[in-house]
C-alpha cells in the first residue's frame, strides 16, 4: 500500500513530466553533421549582359558535375576575376562569391564547374558579400535536373 502511494503525491509526476520533456527534446535534436568540407574555384569569365538581372543557373551534367552559371555580373572586367568558396556540411552547401573588377571590357557571366555532388537532395545558400545579393534554394543534383534562381538584395 505505500509503494502504490507515490502514484498519488505531486513530485511523483512532475519527475515524471520532467522526464518525459527531456525524452521529447533529445528524439527532436538534429542529427550530427559530418566535417565540414571546404573547396575553393576560380570562374570562367564569360561575355554577357553585364545589365542583366543577377541570376544563377544551376545545371547537373551527365557525369554528375554541377554547373553553376551567375548572369548580371556587373563591375568586373575581362581581366578581372570572379570565385567562389563551397564549405560543405553534410547536405547543406554555403557559397561566398568573391569578386575582382580588373581590367578591359566588362564581363556578364561567370561559371564554374563543381564535382563533389552526389545524387543527393542539397541545400544550397549563395551570398555576394561585394554586391550585397543572396539566394536560397535546394537542388536535386540528377543529371539533366537545372535550377534557375534570381539573387535576391
Amino acid at each position: 500500500m505505500i509503494t502504490a502511494s507515490i502514484f498519488q503525491t505531486v513530485e511523483f509526476y512532475v519527475i515524471t513530466c520532467v522526464v518525459a520533456a527531456a525524452v521529447v527534446a533529445l528524439s527532436a535534436m538534429p542529427r550530427r553533421t559530418r566535417a565540414a568540407r571546404m573547396y575553393s574555384y576560380d570562374g570562367d569569365l564569360m561575355p554577357g549582359d553585364p545589365e542583366a538581372e543577377p541570376r544563377l543557373v544551376f545545371r547537373v551534367m551527365r557525369d554528375g558535375r554541377v554547373e553553376l552559371r551567375r548572369t548580371g555580373l556587373s563591375g568586373v572586367g575581362d581581366e578581372g576575376e570572379a570565385s567562389i568558396d563551397v564549405e560543405v556540411a553534410g547536405f547543406d552547401v554555403s557559397i561566398n562569391e568573391r569578386l575582382r573588377a580588373g581590367r578591359g571590357p566588362a564581363v556578364g557571366e561567370a561559371v564554374w564547374v563543381m564535382d563533389f555532388f552526389g545524387q543527393e537532395y542539397y541545400h544550397i545558400r549563395y551570398r555576394s558579400e561585394q554586391t550585397g545579393r543572396f539566394a536560397s534554394l535546394t537542388l536535386h543534383a540528377r543529371p539533366g535536373i537545372t535550377v534557375d534562381k534570381p539573387l535576391m538584395q
